[in-house]
């Protein structure tokens, strides 16, 4: 692995552990083995490592965004790659639950993101437009419907995490199953019968698969 990388994956960790505030280049560095002036030169703070991490999880979400995008594509599809969107937050996770201070600290990340919630919220709609083509999902039953859909949609993105932190004190697996079924749920009054038939045989996948571990 690069010297890049190695810092890289030693910034995710000791952000994920402690957070953006108390990692430190110098911490960071002793991990990873090379000396304060040599991580510098590629990283010359916390605030550009940051930055550095968030460009890789965007990135790294492309490819599931670009599968819910094709025509083709179903409920199932949908879901599994919303699984995998949500796997990918976790492993980014302190970038929301200090996002606020992020984003006020790093002005470049606060419009990388607002540019990148625009985009979210046009591919979430082409997304729906598949589905209603294919007799799955509902057209709106009141104006402007299906976007404060995707508003709430959005709000779930960016908060699942730190509202986990308040309330489990499990980590990983259990936390991420919760909210992807949050996310799942609230699909479900925007479905019509043939979708409601794929989510419950997805419903019953999940169950069966569950009984198995």
């Amino acid at each position: 692995m690069k010297t890049r990388d190695r810092i890289l994956e030693a910034a995710l960790r000791q952000f994920n552990e402690v957070g953006t505030d108390q990692a430190t280049v110098r911490s960071i560095a002793e991990e990873v083995g090379i000396s304060h002036g040599n991580l510098c030169y590629h990283f010359k703070n916390t605030d550009v490592l940051i930055e550095a991490l968030y460009d890789r999880l965007v990135e790294e979400m492309e490819v599931p965004v670009r599968q819910i995008q094709a025509p083709e594509y179903g409920l199932a599809t949908m879901i599994r790659q919303a699984e995998i969107s949500f796997r990918l937050l976790y492993k980014y996770r302190f970038l929301l639950l200090d996002f606020v201070r992020i984003i006020r600290r790093i002005g470049t990340v606060r419009e990388k993101y607002r540019a990148l919630a625009q985009l979210r919220r046009r591919q979430f709609q082409a997304a729906f437009q598949h589905l209603i083509a294919r007799g799955l999902m509902r057209e709106e039953w009141l104006p402007g419907q299906h976007g404060h859909f995707i508003t709430n949609l959005l709000i779930l993105g960016d908060n699942w995490i730190p509202n986990a932190e308040i309330h489990f004190d499990e980590k990983g697996e259990e936390v991420i199953r919760y909210y992807l079924d949050a996310f799942v749920g609230g699909l479900v009054p925007y479905l019509t019968e043939e979708g409601l038939e794929a989510y419950r045989q997805w419903a019953e996948e999940k169950t069966a698969a569950s009984a198995k571990n």
